[in-house]
């Protein structure tokens, strides 16, 4: 009696105990509790990936650095102004100031300034020329334009704008063109009046804008109050990444085309035709007096508003993964709590347990899941770099569950799921409008399918130790 009750303790605690005894002293388990934990972890894994969106975010920065040494190089992005005519003016104008004696008396004095005229109507064209540049791992798409102008000026129109009593030196007339950085202008530019030729050059910031000023003087053309006479304008200039054209005219027309596929429109006006095809494309915009918000003349004329509601497009390149990366893991929390559910549903309809270290093991594969997919996205672009992750992801993810859950089955439905939830991770990426929309639904769905297939679920563990309390084998 005594032997054998030694023998039992040796068979209980030595090397050869077999582990599918361990359900008999086990506790019944709570699936209520279990998911209580699961949700726990789902929130802690938003810790990691908090990391994985600053090296997202550094990453970012280096970009932008890269951009901008480039851009500098090109001209960075240009807003362009087309010709507009100043002439200087003197007027006596009488002010009442106060003497020595507090006395307010009148006084004179010489005032100086600018009469700015726009043309009555204005016409650009422009061909862009695109490609991409490579700064380490970072592209920068850049351009050169070919911009031609035409415009009209009717100067007794613009008389009636004149400051008063004063006198105008039309010897001194000028024309202005301005753009963003004048590291970009390429050629001379050239204004043709009649059969006078004017070469621009750097101006004297007569004209008040955030641009940077171009000017040549019109000394060799007879100009007077009752001038009426056409222009024409031309320039090629260098950039990076978005050109804009201000309002140069009070009737202003924009003819723009590119070799770009994917522009995007910005600016306080939108064009009234679009083109876009593979090829590239086509847009034109109108600008009418009432809608620009700048008088037709004036003296001294502010031109930073004009400058400011400029029309153009900006270069996107779709390549570029930082931004799609960063939408992705927003919706991080969200896939791992998905991604935890179904390895929740595939527990309660399986016999094995799992233990919380392994759904942490899963978190921890999406999480790294957005470093692979920034890592291989740097160099093969966003699409390329998340069929890669994914992949890689999806197959670890299935085979864990596969030799967690036990069998070809269970590995087969966690490829077919996570495949899915992976998909719709890629298509929410690219859905910007409808996002949220197809985001909210699919999660609506997965909750409302665990609630249907855990409807007859023991949550609280009632069902004594039967076959759902045991462990695997092997």
């Amino acid at each position: 009696m005594e032997d054998g009750g030694v023998g039992s303790s040796q068979d209980e605690n030595g090397p050869n105990f077999n582990r599918l005894n361990v359900g008999a002293y086990m506790p019944n388990r709570s699936f209520g509790l279990k998911l209580l934990l699961v949700c726990a972890l789902a929130l802690l894994m938003a810790i990691p990936t908090m990391f994985v969106w600053g090296v997202v975010k550094e990453r970012t920065t280096n970009a932008q650095q890269a951009v901008q040494e480039v851009s500098l190089a090109r001209g960075g992005e240009q807003i362009v102004l087309g010709p507009v005519l100043s002439i200087p003016y003197e007027q006596i104008v009488t002010e009442r100031v106060p003497n020595n004696s507090g006395v307010m008396i009148d006084t004179q004095r010489k005032k100086t300034g600018e009469f700015v005229v726009f043309g009555t109507s204005g016409f650009a064209r422009a061909d862009l020329k695109t490609e991409m540049l490579k700064r380490s791992l970072h592209r920068v798409p850049v351009f050169d334009v070919n911009i031609d102008f035409k415009a009209s000026f009717d100067l007794e129109q613009a008389m009636l704008n004149k400051p008063r009593g004063a006198t105008l030196h039309w010897d001194d007339a000028r024309i202005h063109m301005g753009m963003s950085d004048l590291r970009g202008i390429k050629d001379d530019v050239l204004v043709q009046i009649g059969e006078e030729k004017i070469s621009l050059g750097p101006g004297n910031g007569a004209l008040s804008s955030s641009l940077s000023d171009t000017v040549g003087s019109v000394r060799g053309i007879s100009l007077d109050e009752n001038s009426v006479f056409d222009l024409t304008a031309s320039m090629r200039l260098t950039g990076a990444q978005r050109i804009g054209f201000a309002a140069f005219a009070q009737n202003t027309s924009i003819e723009l085309t590119g070799d770009w596929a994917s522009p995007s429109f910005v600016g306080g006006f939108l064009p009234v035709e679009r083109s876009i095809t593979d090829e590239g494309f086509t847009a034109n915009w109108k600008v009418p007096y009432l809608a620009r918000g700048v008088e037709a003349s004036g003296e001294n004329l502010q031109l930073y508003d004009l400058v400011q509601s400029n029309m153009g497009l900006r270069l996107l390149d779709e390549t570029s993964p930082y931004q799609s990366v960063m939408r992705a893991l927003k919706y991080a929390p969200m896939f791992i709590g998905l991604v935890f559910l179904a390895y929740f549903l595939f527990e309660t309809t399986s016999s094995m347990r799992t233990h919380p270290a392994q759904y942490v093991l899963v978190g921890l594969a999406q999480v790294v899941f957005y470093l692979l997919l920034l890592g291989v996205s740097e160099h093969t672009g966003f699409t390329a770099g998340f069929i890669v992750a994914a992949s890689a992801t999806v197959a670890a993810l299935s085979l864990y569950a596969g030799a967690v859950f036990g069998g070809r089955e269970a590995r087969m439905n966690a490829f077919i799921v996570f495949t899915s939830l992976y998909a719709l991770i890629y298509v929410l990426m690219r859905m910007q409008d409808y996002a949220l929309l197809v985001g909210s639904i699919a999660s609506f769905a997965a909750i409302a399918f665990t609630m249907w297939k855990t409807r007859e679920l023991d949550w609280y563990g009632l069902s004594g130790n039967s076959e759902a309390s045991r462990v695997k084998s092997g």
